[in-house]
């Protein structure tokens, strides 16, 4: 508990300075956060306009491809908000500042990822929590409590399945600095959440479920929340996030023991 307190208020000074940085220009982050909440508000037009020619997408109702799409929206805008530091991780090694980070009494992994914490992405995640409330209540089927807790372990497993891609990007770059790629292939990839597995041919969900699970990370809590996932297909969830966040650990510590300072 010591050590989760210490972290704790380490995030929280990270986030009062990324606060302050938002805060010394208004207008921008204002811009940034509208422009957001503008491309958000055409992709739920671009859903409903698609409905305007056919009553389902796939065998799903309007409502339930909301539902898919606001759902990859919470987990991608929260990975965004907090695990955005990753992206600056290469310059950290190329410039030294990884050597500095190690010298302190603070989880390196844990600095890396959280010390741009984006404030106005946390703002956006409001809006979308409300919108999955909403379009819940619209779902033809009843909610139960045995669906909405499901949807929360899901969405956890998930966030852990996007914390350790980010996790093995950061241990990709220890070891080949031209590795960037990586961590924006995930990016372009998760796009794919915001729709219904189903609209892609199966070799494509085959790829991205067992080798880079997007859709495992982002459709399976609404496929439970629907009461479309078999219990084999949930615990395999479970299982998988398990074994792949721990993997990612161990690269991280492997590529961490082979590291080479930039004095050195």
């Amino acid at each position: 508990m010591k050590i989760l307190r210490k972290h704790f208020r380490v995030w929280k000074r990270l986030s009062a300075l990324a606060i302050g940085s938002y805060l010394s220009s208004r207008v921008d982050s204002a811009s940034y956060l509208l422009g957001k909440l503008i491309r958000f508000g055409f992709f739920l037009l671009l859903i409903v306009s698609i409905f305007r020619f056919t009553k389902t997408l796939a065998g799903y109702s309007r409502y339930e491809v909301i539902f898919f799409f606001l759902t990859f929206n919470l987990i991608d805008v929260f990975s965004q908000a907090f695990f955005r530091g990753i992206y600056q991780f290469k310059n950290d090694i190329l410039r030294g500042n990884f050597d500095y980070v190690l010298s302190k009494p603070v989880n390196a992994l844990f600095y890396s990822m959280s010390r741009l914490t984006d404030v106005l992405d946390i703002v956006f995640l409001v809006p979308i929590v409300l919108l999955i409330f909403y379009t819940a209540g619209k779902l033809p089927a009843p909610i139960t409590a045995g669906a909405v807790i499901l949807y929360v372990l899901l969405l956890i497993s998930g966030v852990l399945i996007v914390l350790g891609i980010h996790i093995l990007s950061a241990s990709i770059t220890i070891w080949i600095i031209e590795s960037e790629n990586v961590i924006w292939l995930y990016r372009e990839a998760m796009t794919l959440g915001r729709f219904p597995p189903e609209i892609f041919p199966g070799t494509v969900r085959v790829v991205f479920t067992f080798v880079l699970p997007i859709l495992l990370a982002v459709a399976f809590p609404a496929k439970a929340f629907l009461g479309l996932l078999s219990w084999r297909w949930i615990l395999f969830a479970f299982g998988y996030t398990v074994s792949f966040f721990c993997l990612s650990l161990l690269l991280w510590r492997a590529s961490l023991a082979k590291y080479s300072s930039a004095s050195s």
